[in-house]
């Protein structure tokens, strides 16, 4: 369930701290998420050694694995927002730079989606995706979510509003 061929999706280890350093503390994409502030490298450490429990942390998040070759850490995946009444969870995804556009995101999306439905019996997926970022649209919609509105000024970029794209899947 998480994993498959070429992807796995693992539990965040101690050993992934540098890589959340640096992953979470690129300010010219704070935008897209949460992050007000920088991280520091011992709060990363001291996540990543963490226990993580997404029914008391309504949030959840994986790390991607690639299987073949060197196994290594392409980026991120989140369920975040979790609302057990109602059995849905947003989704965030992260991927290194030099990792993306061939076929990372699709697969992790992919596997994130068979856990959240098969798994934790989720109901439904979401995720705020910027309508400027075409790149992230295509990707969600490749993965089956379904573009179901505009959300106008939804997200500040620093010097002007941005229109979020609000993304659904819905499971079996």
């Amino acid at each position: 369930m998480l994993e498959n061929k070429t992807h796995r999706l693992r539990a965040v280890e101690p050993t992934d701290a540098e890589q959340l350093h640096r992953i979470e503390n690129k300010s010219d994409e704070w935008w897209l998420g949460s992050n007000l502030a920088p991280f520091s490298q011992a709060t990363l450490q001291h996540y990543s050694e963490g226990q993580h429990d997404l029914w008391r942390d309504l949030q959840l998040r994986m790390m991607i694995e690639v299987k073949q070759g060197n196994k290594r850490s392409i980026g991120a995946v989140d369920l975040y927002q979790l609302d057990p009444r109602n059995r849905r969870a947003g989704v965030g995804i992260v991927i290194e730079e030099e990792e993306r556009r061939n076929g990372n995101g699709l697969s992790a999306l992919g596997l994130l989606s068979d856990y959240a439905f098969g798994h934790l019996g989720l109901h439904q997926l979401w995720a705020e995706v910027p309508e400027s970022n075409g790149e992230s649209i295509n990707l969600f919609l490749r993965a089956g979510f379904e573009r179901k509105g505009t959300m106008q000024d939804w997200i500040w970029r620093g010097t002007d509003w941005q229109n979020a794209c609000w993304m659904q899947k819905i499971g079996a």
